[in-house]
């Protein structure tokens, strides 16, 4: 069983590719944070330009083994709008495990604090990502978060 901190990638990606990642992924993420939290507009440009980056075809799989749709997740977002003002998210650790043609295979740990609908609310998940080049950015097709074990979480540094 391979340790979390252990995790390689097949290939070192060039830094201009990761830190293109690392950027998309960040900012799709604070979007989220902004949304739950009611930090930006709660209209339908606000929100249909903070989730540009999700494909229509997306399929989601949160830590628990429910799936999702880009459907069903836009649904669910749309209906938290400013529903937690403590919810926050930070990205860590991004790292590109492969890279094949227009399509990179991702992983980040993703941690939240105060987050309403998990449990346990200050928690920390390792995300794999498979984004697809589209011209200057990224398209999100995949999403498949695993728990961090118990004793990585309750060691977790949460001040953020």
């Amino acid at each position: 069983m391979l340790e979390h901190a252990h995790v390689k990638g097949t290939t070192t990606p060039p830094d201009r590719d990761l830190s293109r990642v690392r950027d998309a992924i960040v900012a799709q993420h604070e979007f989220f944070t902004k949304w739950v939290r009611g930090e930006c507009a709660g209209d339908d440009a606000t929100f249909d330009a903070g989730v540009r980056r999700l494909s229509a075809e997306l399929i989601g799989i949160m830590p628990g083994g429910k799936a999702f749709t880009f459907d069903a997740f836009s649904q669910y977002m749309r209906s938290i709008y400013a529903s937690n003002p403590k919810f926050r998210i930070k990205i860590r650790n991004v790292a590109i495990r492969h890279h094949i043609g227009p399509v990179f295979v991702v992983n980040y740990d993703e941690w939240e604090r105060d987050a309403k609908d998990s449990t346990p609310a200050n928690n920390g998940r390792l995300t794999t990502m498979v984004l697809r080049e589209s011209d200057d950015d990224f398209e999100i097709l995949q999403v498949h978060e695993t728990w961090l074990p118990a004793e990585v979480m309750a060691a977790g540094d949460y001040d953020f």
